[in-house]
């Protein structure tokens, strides 16, 4: 983070572009609301008028210039490296895929098991059927 700060920013990433567009942009909202408020060159220019439309257009385009700008803003690269259990979040998206491929296999043969009407437990091929599975599963992971 220390990098970043010693960097030179442009005028464009500055407070001052911001500032100096919206004080244009108020400077010609006062102007026009000057020459169109005062309904002619014989009346007394409204001043009051021209301050209040300078400090709205002001405020608004400040506003609406700034927000543009933190949206358009890109996010410095550590943050995208995530902390702690959550580092890796695609390598821990596929183990859960896989875990619950092998749970679908398992209730699969348990369930074929069950309509065959043979007893869950006591079968020495149970544990190889899991496992031949597990394998199917690992190998299905590495195709996606």
């Amino acid at each position: 983070m220390a990098d970043h700060s010693k960097e030179r920013r442009s005028l464009i990433e500055t407070v001052k572009a911001p500032l100096i567009f919206s004080a244009a942009l108020g400077v010609v909202a006062a102007l026009v609301t000057l020459v169109t408020a005062s309904g002619g060159t014989e009346a007394e220019p409204r001043v009051d008028l021209a301050l209040i439309a300078f400090g709205v257009a002001f405020i608004v385009a400040l506003l609406l210039v700034s927000m543009l700008q933190l949206a358009a803003r890109e996010n410095p690269d550590e943050l995208a490296e995530g902390s702690g259990v959550n580092r890796d979040s695609e390598e821990l998206y596929r183990q859960q895929v896989a875990e619950r491929r092998r749970e679908a296999a398992r209730q699969k043969a348990r369930e074929a098991r069950e309509a065959e009407g043979e007893p869950e437990f006591g079968r020495a091929d149970d544990a190889a059927a899991d496992g031949d599975a597990a394998s199917d599963d690992a190998e299905g992971d590495r195709r996606d």
